[in-house]
């Protein structure tokens, strides 16, 4: 028994001495003055530690790979199913980049259908989910306070828009008439004028003016409504005005008429050839081109010859057609 005891705090003590080096750098073993080699291998504390060394060696045998038991687990139930919710929530996962682009209502409105069609399932009933637009349509209704007020504000526009209309046709004239349209048939005092025909003609007088190669002609028609008295026919150019009235161009033309027929040709009609005009064809083919002015007759009465000119009164007008005859 002593030889056993011995034998291994000698090797205890010579392992100490293979590892002098490193117990010399711990901080706890710097102070140690005693050498290992005096230490007694037959002292009681030496056999503890040999004691308790076989007891811990007896507690824990030593087994080899081949002697250990292989312990194998096998997944049960909830292992599956926790596995399968796994699976479950990394597919949604995946489809977070869809649901971030559906709006807010069409996300709930998925949601309720599946919880619904969920439910169902368990139960056996089915659930139709209710249609979208519905609920929109609800969403999009106005209150009445909201109707009148959007009412309003229309009838405002159309009472806006149509007093500026009215303003505008007050201020400007927007009317498509020419200012020089005939006005004929037309009822006077003492003359009736049936028709008036107009067009360009050459000279017919000794009166015309010097170089004019083209003056405005009239035929005027008495209607059978005229009785007595006089009329004044008188040509106006739209190329010359005075204190923005038509100025005059050639001479005035009177012709009495008696029960509705003209003395000097003793019949209703009368013809008048001006005595001023166009001296060039270049100024008539221009007056052709344009319908914005033309030459205008105006025919006045008179009860008798002997009324001053200025008490004669317009009766009939009309324009000089452009065509040469």
């Amino acid at each position: 028994m002593s030889k056993k005891s011995n034998s291994k705090p000698q090797e205890i003590i010579e392992d100490t001495n293979n590892n002098i080096e490193e117990l010399s750098e711990d901080q706890d073993f710097g102070n140690i003055e005693s050498d290992p080699n005096e230490i007694d291998a037959s002292s009681e504390e030496l056999e503890g530690i040999d004691n308790l060394l076989l007891d811990r060696i007896r507690e824990q045998p030593f087994k080899s790979p081949s002697e250990q038991e292989i312990v194998m687990k096998f997944p049960d139930e909830k292992d599956i199913i926790s596995s399968l919710d796994l699976h479950k929530s990394s597919k949604k996962a995946e489809e977070l980049p869809d649901i971030a682009n559906k709006n807010v209502d069409e996300l709930l409105a998925s949601a309720t259908a599946e919880m619904k069609a969920e439910q169902a399932g368990k139960e056996g009933i089915q659930v139709t989910p209710k249609p979208q637009h519905v609920r929109q349509k609800a969403k999009d209704e106005k209150s009445p306070a909201e109707k009148i007020a959007t009412l309003a504000c229309y009838l405002a526009i159309v009472a806006l828009f149509t007093y500026l209309i009215m303003y505008a046709s007050n201020q400007h004239d927007f009317s498509t008439a020419m200012g020089y349209e005939a006005n004929t048939p037309v009822d006077g005092d003492y003359a009736s004028v049936e028709k008036i025909e107009t067009w360009w003609s050459k000279p017919a007088g000794n009166n015309t003016k010097f170089g004019v190669i083209l003056v405005p002609s009239a035929t005027i028609t008495l209607g059978e409504n005229s009785k007595s008295g006089v009329t004044r026919s008188v040509f106006y150019s739209y190329e010359e005005g005075l204190i923005g009235e038509l100025r005059p161009k050639g001479d005035p033309f009177t012709h009495e008429f008696k029960d509705g027929k003209f003395l000097e040709s003793g019949t209703n009609q009368i013809t008048i050839h001006g005595t001023d005009g166009y001296s060039e064809l270049a100024h008539f083919m221009y007056y052709r081109s344009q319908d914005e002015n033309r030459w205008t007759v105006d025919v006045k009465e008179a009860p008798s010859t002997q009324t001053d000119i200025n008490s004669f009164k317009s009766l009939a007008q009309a324009p000089i057609e452009p065509i040469r005859k």
